[in-house]
């Protein structure tokens, strides 16, 4: 078995801009838990910042005490024509049902209006991709009472409203795996024809946001969405893809919250060839950041070495590129 010492060395003799992102996305912020994790654990570096080197989605959330700074920094090192993809995390009483993410500073419309305007009014016209309210509109559709309580539907309006003047900017409305499929495509559809009804604002959706589950099972839930959506409400969708995690796929037992043998996935990429209906393949969730207090991780969004550990052993750099294993053990 290779020693510590010598993987290290032979990870460090790999420049993480080798795996530099793809051409028309970017990631003007880097995961502020990796700056974090470089400090705690500065065996693991090279690896964070071989990962950190990919176009990773910039949560702006009210969950951060720093939101309004947090947009201005959004677009700021993007190249022109670039986009960077900003996950909107800000529904009042959002995770209603899993209550992982569910603390926040928004507490009723106007909150959320005035944290909507500080990202539009940061951003302004520049190319941007939204991922809109992570689950909210699978909990609608699959008919939540919590999410109908809490005014979800009238809130999503207002953010796709909000959002959707800025005319380079692609709308996906997060939708959870769980929910596509069978008589489901049919009711998202016609939630997303009233969350939009000029048609003109949502590009479609996204699937898999901080989940596991494996492209071929993304690819044909998106197929058969966009078929149902433009027979129902003649909605034209498509689709992006959170791939930022699931090289090994889902868990068997369908576990989602930080399961053990999970893989980093492949790089992200725009309009990836044999796939139409697929807008972009994306890291939405940062990889390594805890999915929440199960299996021995942290709160929501802080980051878990043991969880990158496997992430990283099991992914795509290790598996697929060759790179050397690494351990939560210091020299």
């Amino acid at each position: 078995m290779i020693s510590l010492a010598l993987s290290l060395l032979l990870l460090a003799t790999i420049a993480p801009a080798s795996f530099g992102g793809s051409p028309g996305l970017c990631s003007s912020v880097k995961p502020y838990s990796y700056s974090v994790a470089k400090t705690q654990y500065p065996h693991l570096k090279n690896a964070i910042e071989t990962v950190e080197s990919q176009p990773i989605a910039t949560w702006y959330t009210d969950r951060s005490q720093d939101a309004k700074n947090q947009a201005k920094t959004v677009v700021g090192h993007c190249q022109s024509g670039d986009r960077p993809t900003v996950v909107v995390y800000g529904l009042p009483n959002k995770d209603c049902e899993g209550h992982q993410s569910s603390d926040g500073a928004n507490k009723t419309p106007e909150d959320y209006a005035g944290f909507l305007h500080s990202l539009v009014d940061a951003v302004g016209d520049n190319d941007v991709i939204y991922i809109v309210e992570p689950d909210a509109v699978g909990l609608l559709a699959g008919g939540s009472s919590c999410a109908n309580s809490f005014g979800y539907q009238a809130n999503l309006i207002q953010a796709v409203s909000i959002l959707g003047k800025n005319p380079r900017a692609d709308l996906y409305v997060d939708i959870g795996y769980w929910v596509l499929g069978n008589q489901n495509d049919d009711k998202i559809a016609k939630v997303l024809a009233k969350l939009d009804p000029s048609g003109k604002r949502l590009k479609g959706i996204s699937i898999n946001t901080s989940n596991f589950r494996s492209t071929a099972e993304l690819v044909r839930l998106c197929n058969n969405f966009v078929s149902a959506a433009k027979k129902t409400t003649g909605l034209s969708a498509t689709c992006v893809l959170d791939i930022s995690r699931n090289f090994q796929g889902p868990d068997p037992s369908s576990q989602w919250c930080n399961p053990k043998g999970r893989g980093i996935g492949a790089p992200p990429s725009v309009h990836p060839e044999a796939y139409p209906l697929i807008d972009y393949f994306l890291w939405i969730k940062p990889p390594g950041e805890s999915d929440g207090y199960c299996n021995g991780g942290p709160n929501a969004g802080a980051f878990f070495v043991d969880g990158f550990v496997e992430l990283w052993n099991n992914g795509y750099f290790v598996q697929a590129q060759n790179m050397s294993r690494i351990s939560t053990a210091t020299l």
